[in-house]
């Protein structure tokens, strides 16, 4: 009976509430028959099958239907007529015509609830393509160690637009959240990138859009990282009070985890500086160090744009920026010396050529300055990143330039004003 049921609703169509209606057989019974967990060994359950599926009965093993020779006379005492006028109820096929329009009716339910459930399963992306996003991220991020904003943000925008057009589509909840966290972190990518090529407002649109992903997918520390982004940007746009703010509400997000380094030592502690918060500037390093001091660092170096905390070469740096704007030129230039011979070795450019700006300038304060070295320093940072156009590294070079006006008749300080002159930004 297994195989011919199956073939039954193969070829009919018909549910299993339908046969169960149909043949007067459980529908329990039905699935057990269905499932091989269940043999039909009763000739009364056969004979059932065989009239309420309209199946001949010697297809089944069982004797013709008697003739109506056999039957009772219409009407005699016995007779099946007799029984159903005496029961003045209605006949079998009228019970089996209503029943049948109500099976119907639940199948339609039940074929809802299955479509319902069929596209909750339903999924565009599997955890294998989410792992190659994250791949991703981190190979944009790495990239730009070594190149520049406007090699790598077209890579970036196509992984973008690449996970906007799944999101389009339909994930279980939990892809859908890493969805949101892949999308959140290229957007922040291109939030830093954009404002490299100095678009600052397209920087902040994608950095909002970041803050919204972030926010979606409840990942803390991405909305930690992206609001040490958005101080970055304000932190170079001069807004020193608002890159403090965003620093700080960062810490909110972080709640001490990987992007609590980065906004202490990069957010907090430079900014400080630039507000003559020396007391401030030493609480945040060292904040930044005590954190740093309880993870692993494996790669001393890392890489700029990484969700993963800020290495020790990195805080250095971050750190003798911090000290140069509180005017602590010593200490900064101790920061400078330990940063610079590792991200020399590593070829991690921008790092480099910012951190030898930072140490030029530690040669124009004190007693007895050497504006020759300082701008010597600078012009070996300007010839680091010379292929990498960055934004950044050109606003570090004219703040040296203002810093050093008084030796703008040095031939090494004017050597380096020619060359912010020649600077070139590609279109952004």
């Amino acid at each position: 009976m297994r195989a011919v049921l199956t073939i039954y609703k193969r070829w009919t169509g018909a549910s299993r509430p339908q046969i169960a209606t149909m043949t007067g057989v459980p529908q329990p019974m039905i699935s057990l028959i269905l499932n091989g967990k269940r043999q039909v060994s009763s000739i009364e359950t056969y004979e059932k099958f065989a009239e309420g599926l309209d199946i001949p009965r010697e297809r089944l093993g069982l004797a013709a239907a008697p003739s109506p020779a056999d039957q009772p006379a219409e009407g005699a005492p016995g007779s099946a007529v007799a029984v159903v006028a005496a029961d003045a109820g209605p006949d079998r096929r009228t019970v089996l015509a209503a029943v049948g329009v109500a099976a119907w009716a639940i199948d339609e339910e039940l074929d809802e609830v299955t479509r319902r459930m069929q596209l909750f399963a339903a999924s565009n992306v599997d955890d294998a393509s989410l792992e190659q996003l994250e791949a991703s991220v981190e190979v944009v991020g790495r990239r730009y160690e070594t190149s520049d904003a406007a090699t790598v943000y077209p890579i970036a925008l196509k992984q973008r637009r690449w996970v906007a057009e799944l999101m389009a589509g339909h994930q279980h909840p939990a892809q859908r959240r890493h969805l949101y966290l892949v999308g959140g972190k290229l957007s922040g990518l291109l939030g830093y990138l954009a404002f490299d090529l100095g678009n600052e407002l397209v920087a902040r649109a994608y950095c909002n859009e970041a803050m919204s992903l972030a926010k979606a997918a409840g990942h803390g520390d991405l909305a930690a990282w992206v609001r040490g982004t958005q101080s970055f940007i304000a932190y170079y746009g001069g807004r020193y009070r608002e890159a403090l703010d965003l620093a700080r509400d960062g810490q909110r997000y972080a709640h001490g985890g990987p992007a609590s380094i980065r906004l202490a030592i990069s957010g907090e502690a430079r900014t400080l500086g630039k507000l003559g918060d020396a007391p401030g500037v030493d609480e945040a390093v060292g904040r930044a160090l005590t954190a740093h001091a309880k993870i692993h660092d494996a790669d001393p170096v890392g890489y700029f744009l990484s969700f993963d905390p800020f290495t020790a070469s990195r805080i250095a740096g971050n750190a003798a920026s911090a000290y140069l704007a509180a005017g602590a030129h010593e200490r900064a230039r101790e920061f400078t010396d330990q940063a610079i011979p590792i991200f020399a070795a590593a070829e991690s450019t921008a790092s480099h050529a910012l951190t030898l700006v930072d140490a030029s300038l530690t040669y124009l304060a004190g007693p007895s300055p050497e504006p020759d070295r300082a701008g010597a320093l600078v012009s070996q940072a300007l010839a680091v990143g010379a292929d990498l156009r960055s934004e950044v590294v050109a606003r570090r070079a004219k703040d040296f330039l203002t810093t050093a006006a008084p030796w703008r008749a040095v031939p090494e300080i004017a050597s380096v004003a020619d060359a912010v002159k020649a600077w070139r930004m590609p279109a952004a």
